[in-house]
């Protein structure tokens, strides 16, 4: 039986939080065979391949297992074997609103052309689960409309579908992208110039199961940086838009973690209970870190 929507989940030992992920497709209100989820698992090393053999899923469900190849690879694999002609990508931590697979789908069976659908991601200032709206805040943080365009930056794997044909058209994603982020707004980038529209789908909703500290997104904004580097080195006119200004640059080359500079912004601002003084030393330190990730030899 061949699905009208694949969804696609990348994973690499996530296992707990992961069989929450399932299980919120198990409740969609969407219509029964609408829809099939395909997991793709890096080989994780947690007892996933486990739980995948002994989940009760109570719609079409496969997983496969391929060596760790990064997240683009597995989605890759993920949709050459979906048999759905919409994809729907999100990740082994977003737990589905009941809506989330119907609202897709409707959006595509509405559009009058092949177009990319982006929904709302809610973030978590706590992990719990069930959570309530104080707990909750959006990913995209401007009031946009249900329905507006949208540029190519916002093309987030969290909560995105497209047609097949589509994404087939761009040989989906890069997977010379190993590193953290850049790959899912790269191809947003490569339909941008296709023409092909990103909407905004206020209605679609999941939910981030899963708190990055500040600390944490401090320092994996390296990583971000080296995935900036490569999206740079394909994109080159997109330098001012990651970030390489040349007075960002020239500070980011003559400052050093740990020295007298750095270690004065965390101390006198990050570490600050002023609110505005911590704000500004968690942009500059987010900013210094991912430069440097760019800049690295």
């Amino acid at each position: 039986m061949v699905s009208q929507l694949s969804i696609v989940i990348g994973t690499y030992n996530q296992r707990d939080v992961l069989k929450k992920i399932l299980e919120s497709f198990n409740t969609q209100t969407a219509k029964k065979g609408s829809f099939e989820l395909i997991v793709v698992d890096s080989t994780s090393s947690d007892g996933t391949r486990n739980m995948l053999e002994t989940f009760e899923a109570h719609y079409p469900f496969r997983f496969i297992i391929q060596e760790n190849r990064g997240k683009a690879a597995a989605r890759n694999r993920g949709v050459a074997a979906a048999t759905g002609s919409i994809i729907m990508i999100t990740d082994a931590d977003m737990i589905a609103h009941p809506d989330l697979v119907k609202t897709h789908l409707q959006a595509h069976a509405e559009a009058k052309v092949p177009t990319c659908f982006e929904g709302v991601t809610m973030n978590m200032h706590r992990l719990e689960w069930p959570t309530t709206s104080h707990n909750l805040y959006p990913y995209i943080s401007r009031n946009l409309k249900d329905g507006s365009r949208l540029g190519w930056y916002y093309f987030l794997t969290g909560n995105i579908s497209f047609p097949k044909a589509v994404f087939d058209s761009e040989n989906g994603f890069d997977e010379t992208f190993m590193s953290y982020g850049w790959e899912d707004l790269e191809l947003g980038y490569r339909l941008s110039k296709k023409k092909v529209p990103l909407v905004f789908l206020k209605n679609a909703i999941n939910y981030h199961y899963h708190v990055v500290t500040k600390d944490e997104e401090i320092s994996r904004n390296v990583k971000k940086g080296e995935s900036a580097r490569l999206f740079l080195k394909k994109h080159p006119k997109l330098k001012y838009f990651l970030g390489m200004n040349p007075l960002s640059v020239f500070v980011a080359k003559y400052l050093s973690e740990g020295g007298n500079v750095y270690r004065w912004v965390e101390k006198s601002f990050y570490k600050s209970k002023t609110p505005w003084k911590h704000q500004f030393g968690f942009w500059f330190l987010k900013e210094f870190h991912y430069l440097k990730g760019i800049l690295k030899a």
